[in-house]
């Protein structure tokens, strides 16, 4: 399903106001159910597949409010797939915690840090992150018995054992942090089309 790793990053700048878009992906998560649309909103762009299925059409949409896109199953929103976050465009990642706390996304304590994470290869200017546990949530984490299935120790947009959730950076954003959630059984988008305006 993924054809580019975030091709869209390394092309020549699009005239001011516009996004490049990468190719359009290839295959489906449901052949013959889904269709490929490109979706811009807040500086973001991505390709997206609106599927209609059984339990309804499922597809991504912008929500100002977060900013962001979020994964919607007959118009109402299921969960976030993308938000952008701001920061101080000489701060590190990690300027965002405190709003990540704030907002209930990850634990309001010093025990989830922001570690550099190997998705996949990307253009130079791209760092990915995920939020680990560190101290006693992860000590609290390594005893859950191997039998059971643990919850992100680092809460919502925590590392965690079931699904995909990380960070980007780009040094040509440097004011911006991109969360990204690919979900566990995928969320209807091609995360490696993300383009930043």
């Amino acid at each position: 399903m993924r054809i580019v790793a975030l091709a869209a990053l390394c092309a020549i700048a699009p005239p001011a106001g516009a996004l490049a878009q990468p190719p359009m992906p290839t295959g489906s998560s449901v052949p013959g159910s889904c269709t490929w649309e490109w979706k811009t909103g807040g500086g973001l762009g991505i390709w997206a597949e609106r599927c209609d299925l059984r339990t309804g059409v499922w597809e991504p949409r912008f929500e100002a409010s977060l900013p962001g896109f979020v994964l919607t199953v007959d118009g109402e929103p299921e969960v976030t797939i993308l938000q952008v976050f701001d920061k101080p465009a000489d701060a590190e990642v990690s300027a965002i915690l405190p709003a990540l706390r704030e907002k209930g996304y990850i634990p309001d304590d010093d025990d989830c840090v922001f570690a550099p994470a190997a998705i996949r290869a990307a253009p130079r200017t791209i760092a990915f992150y995920e939020i680990m546990p560190v101290g006693a949530r992860k000590e609290a984490f390594d005893a859950t018995p191997e039998d059971e299935v643990p919850e992100p120790p680092c809460g919502e947009y925590g590392w965690g054992t079931h699904g995909t959730r990380y960070f980007l950076t780009d040094t040509r954003f440097p004011e911006r942090v991109i969360y990204v959630n690919t979900g566990q059984d995928g969320t209807m988008f091609d995360d490696t089309t993300i383009t930043l305006e």
